[in-house]
């Protein structure tokens, strides 16, 4: 039940707004002084004051200024007769939500408790949703830290167990039996997942602190496509899937962060040999049109869930979390290309369909 202060020197007057209030649902305290208004205001919470300006022993402007640093919260109202107008203007300036003149309704004064509960409820609304706002971005900036300095530490073990991996199996450091190889071509492979992840969540990080693009200089589309599809021939081989080119021979040169672009396709390319079946099929298809380029990667056995592409696009998310799931992974590629894309000025969208697989259609801005 809200709570309402009414301090006036008139019997009558704050009797008769006692009365009125209670009979409205309020819980109505009443004061004939400022010093006993003072006095309940320590020992009550209440929501709202409403008090008279020209009272003896304590004014309403000194009442209000010390009422609010009891509770800053509580909305305050002034009464005042005509002559006191200037008085209840310096009021307002010192936090008063209102002022009502005197003689006023019952409905007057009940409509503008009313508005000043509404707006200090608003008021109170925005200051919880900036402290969670507050929090969420440093929630964020912890996960960006950790996740940070997580990846960091990974890459020093990472490169020296390659360079040891390079040299056992490349016979430096002696002769391999047969399932000895096998064995540490397994770890190499395992190896090599551990520093694709590692790549994808420092380029996250970066991206997520707005760091998604180095310099750009002029990248060879063609190129680009096929190094990540080199890259991505042991995969294809692992899973049964084919690889399919329709490429043309002449695409052009774009503006990009050779990097950044490389990783885009590599993550794309590797999400649809992933979520294919054996004996399924990608399709690599690339072309521009005067303006644009347009990149389109589809695997032949993979449709998107019911609930659609946009899930899909957020970090961390992947079409099954669930931790038996069979495809492995962060759930980071389809977003990061989008973010990589994006800071190019470039789109990606995703279309799948019953029997049709799905389609990541990628479409860059040529330079002008």
């Amino acid at each position: 039940m809200t709570r309402i202060l009414i301090v006036d020197d008139e019997e009558g007057v704050q009797a008769s707004l006692v009365k009125a209030f209670s009979l409205e649902g309020y819980q109505a305290v009443g004061a004939a002084s400022g010093t006993q208004a003072l006095w309940l205001l320590k020992r009550q919470p209440f929501d709202v004051l409403l008090t008279d300006l020209v009272m003896p022993d304590l004014d309403g402007l000194a009442l209000m200024e010390q009422a609010q640093a009891i509770a800053p919260a509580m909305v305050v109202i002034v009464m005042t007769g005509g002559a006191t107008v200037e008085s209840a203007v310096r009021a307002l300036k010192g936090g008063a939500y209102d002022y009502v003149l005197k003689p006023f309704t019952a409905a007057e004064i009940f409509h503008t408790v009313r508005r000043g509960l509404e707006l200090q409820h608003l008021k109170q609304q925005n200051l919880q949703l900036s402290e969670i706002n507050r929090r969420l971005q440093e929630l964020e900036q912890i996960k960006s830290n950790l996740l940070s300095a997580i990846t960091h530490e990974f890459r020093t073990p990472l490169t020296v167990m390659h360079g040891w991996l390079d040299l056992l199996l490349g016979g430096q450091l002696g002769p391999l039996a047969g399932q000895q190889r096998d064995s540490l071509s397994v770890v190499r492979g395992s190896a090599v997942r551990l520093g694709r992840l590692v790549a994808n969540v420092l380029a996250f990080v970066e991206s997520d602190r707005g760091q998604v693009t180095r310099d750009r200089v002029p990248v060879s589309l063609e190129d680009t496509l096929r190094r990540a599809a080199a890259d991505l021939a042991p995969d294809c081989e692992e899973r049964g899937v084919g690889l399919r080119w329709e490429v043309s021979d002449e695409l052009p040169t774009i503006l990009a962060d050779g990097d950044r672009l490389r990783l885009v396709f590599f993550n794309l390319l590797e999400n649809a040999i992933k979520f294919n079946e054996p004996g399924g099929q990608v399709v690599v298809q690339a072309k521009e049109d005067g303006t644009s380029v347009e990149v389109a990667i589809t695997n032949s056995r993979g449709e998107l869930p019911a609930e659609g592409a946009t899930r899909l696009l957020q970090a961390f998310t992947q079409g099954d979390m669930s931790a038996t799931r069979p495809v492995g992974g962060l759930g980071l590629g389809l977003a990061l290309a989008r973010s990589i894309l994006e800071a190019h000025g470039g789109q990606l969208t995703l279309r799948s369909g019953q029997g049709q697989g799905t389609t990541v259609r990628v479409r860059l801005p040529l330079p002008r």
